[in-house]
């Protein structure tokens, strides 16, 4: 019935239920700790104590990754407002910013193989953030 106490399992099902809703909410970033030497000493790096752990945690093989594949996006929102001024008159009647966004990366003349269209966000190579930026400052008159 209607008695005043959660059972334990009831409690830690509500916790668990308020954790995974924090953590669907935020944006995990992993922190990798990485000691320059085992004598605990400031200013001592053991370069090959330092390689072992990046190789071991898989950083290498991470910033690898990232290389080769897409590692910045940006929400096609976000990149509509910011990227707007490379083609203003070809997307003034256009309401869609993924549609916007399609347009604008035409207009740049990019190579299509460095950057990729997803559902909500538009992906890039390694270094063509930079290009659009010195295309955007060049229209800035910067």
């Amino acid at each position: 019935g209607g008695s005043g106490f959660q059972t334990v399992s009831a409690t830690y099902k509500e916790q668990l239920n308020s954790l995974m809703t924090t953590l669907r909410s935020t944006q995990p970033h992993f922190v990798r700790c990485i000691i320059p030497n085992e004598l605990k000493q400031p200013g001592v790096i053991d370069s090959h104590l330092v390689m072992h752990q990046l190789t071991c945690n898989g950083v290498l093989e991470g910033i690898r990754i990232c290389r080769k594949g897409f590692p910045n996006r940006m929400q096609y929102p976000d990149f509509k407002l910011r990227y707007k001024i490379l083609a203003p008159q070809a997307i003034a009647k256009v309401d869609d910013p993924k549609k916007c966004a399609e347009i604008i990366l035409k207009t740049t003349a990019l190579d299509e193989e460095s950057y990729r269209l997803g559902h909500t966000k538009v992906f890039f190579r390694a270094g063509v953030l930079g290009q659009m930026e010195e295309l955007r400052d060049d229209r800035l008159g910067n």
